[in-house]
């Protein structure tokens, strides 16, 4: 099984978001799948044109060359795909979104109705289902909200299923080494790889798991004193 991760975080392999997939990609190639992280913040994107040539005058393909090229084979070969990206202004990173919107050669212009709503109709018999990944920098997991909603309708236009969705608060917190917090991560980034290894293993992830992911690592005051205190320094050493 080929697992394809399109990590939209510009922190690339120093984001919270990498962190998390990490773990997870671990759980998966301990089942035996096969696995591959694109930093998509290292590729050359450009954006879409909406000028339809990937539907009219060059059928399935963008006219435009850059790294696309390469990534829509990835993602079409791929078994699973795995979207990552930290919460920004609610919803996805622009690099993300670049890419999601570049996927249009993917599809066809004729429209179908499904479940009584209008799509664009598939250009191949295979897609591939998905994961999603995302953390924010504060503390409720209600800030992931539009982001279940945008997902939900991805996977609509993706013509995919959604496997699983990996939503964690207080991002920040997973690169810190207190000591007081290192089990705590700990945990968390083994129930992210366990949940890697059942996706594979069994085509699904207990729900046990899942419901912890929706708890604050540390009490909401706590975060918020800790987090407000951290940015006053900051914001001191440059003045």
């Amino acid at each position: 099984m080929k697992i394809t991760v399109f990590n939209g975080s510009p922190r690339k392999n120093t984001g919270n978001t990498h962190i998390i997939v990490k773990s997870f990609l671990k759980g998966c190639e301990k089942a035996g799948a096969e696995t591959e992280n694109v930093f998509l913040a290292s590729k050359k994107i450009n954006h879409c044109m909406g000028c339809f040539h990937c539907w009219t005058k060059t059928p399935g393909k963008c006219i435009q060359r850059d790294d696309m090229d390469e990534l829509i084979p990835k993602f079409l070969q791929s078994d699973i795909v795995v979207f990552a990206t930290p919460l920004y202004t609610d919803s996805v990173s622009s690099i993300l979104k670049k890419f999601f919107e570049r996927l249009l050669p993917t599809v066809q212009p004729y429209f179908e109705r499904v479940n009584g709503e209008t799509k664009h109709v598939r250009r191949y018999e295979k897609y591939p289902d998905f994961v999603f990944i995302s953390n924010c920098g504060y503390p409720e997991y209600s800030q992931f909200q539009v982001l279940e909603h945008f997902t939900k309708r991805l996977a609509r236009e993706l013509n995919a299923k959604i496997l699983l969705e990996i939503y964690r608060t207080q991002g920040e917190l997973l690169k810190l080494k207190h000591i007081l917090l290192k089990p705590i991560i700990g945990n968390f980034l083994k129930s992210v790889e366990k949940a890697g290894f059942q996706l594979i293993k069994k085509g699904k992830v207990d729900e046990s798991i899942k419901e912890k992911w929706k708890k604050p690592l540390i009490p909401i005051d706590m975060f918020l004193k800790k987090a407000n205190e951290h940015w006053d320094k900051e914001i001191k050493k440059i003045q």
